[in-house]
C-alpha cells in the first residue's frame, strides 16, 4: 500500500513537471517570454497560452463581451484592422520590475499578443485579486496616456471606426 502511494506521488509530480515544462516549450511562449525579458522584466511565472481568437470587427465593438478586446486593443500601437481574419494568441507571464509595482505594490501580469508567430503588442495588469478596471499598456500606461485622448474622445473615435455601420 505504501509503495502504491509513493508511486502515485511520483506520477503526480512528473505530470505536474511535464505540464509546467510544456507551457514553456511552446514556440509562441518562448517568443513571448524573450520579448518580455527584452523589455527589462524578470519573468517569475510562465502562465502560457491563455487565449486564442480570430480578430474581426465584431470583437471590437458591441456587446459587453467585446469589452476585454476593446480595452486590450485600445492600448496598442498596432492597428486592429491590420489583423482582421488572423489568429491572435495571448501568452501570460507574471513579472517583477514593472512600473505598475510602484503603484500597486504587487507583481504584474503581462500579456503578449502574437500573430503569425510574431509579437504584435501586449498589455499589463496588477497580479492582485479584487482589482477591477481596464488594462494598461505593456509598459504600464493608461489608455489616455497611450492615445493622447480623453476616454470619451477615444470611445467616440473607436465607435466611429469599429462600431456598427462603419
Amino acid at each position: 500500500m505504501r509503495n502504491l502511494a509513493a508511486l502515485c506521488l511520483i506520477i503526480s509530480l512528473l505530470l505536474a513537471c511535464a505540464a509546467a515544462c510544456s507551457r514553456d516549450s511552446d514556440p509562441g511562449s518562448q517568443t513571448a517570454k524573450r520579448y518580455v525579458q527584452s523589455q527589462g522584466y524578470k519573468v517569475t511565472k510562465v502562465r502560457g497560452l491563455v487565449e486564442k481568437y480570430t480578430l474581426d470587427r465584431a470583437k471590437l465593438y458591441g456587446e459587453t463581451s467585446t469589452l476585454p478586446y476593446r480595452q486590450s486593443w485600445g492600448v496598442q500601437t498596432a492597428r486592429p484592422e491590420d489583423y482582421f481574419g488572423q489568429d491572435i494568441l495571448i501568452y501570460a507571464f507574471t513579472v517583477k520590475g514593472h512600473p505598475l509595482e510602484n503603484i500597486y505594490r504587487v507583481n504584474t501580469n503581462v500579456y503578449i499578443m502574437l500573430s503569425g508567430g510574431k509579437v504584435i503588442g501586449g498589455y499589463s495588469f496588477p497580479d492582485a485579486t479584487g482589482l477591477a478596471g481596464a488594462v494598461y499598456s505593456l509598459d504600464g500606461k493608461t489608455l489616455e496616456e497611450v492615445t493622447g485622448l480623453s476616454f470619451r474622445e477615444w470611445q467616440d473615435q473607436w465607435k466611429r471606426k469599429y462600431g456598427d455601420g462603419s
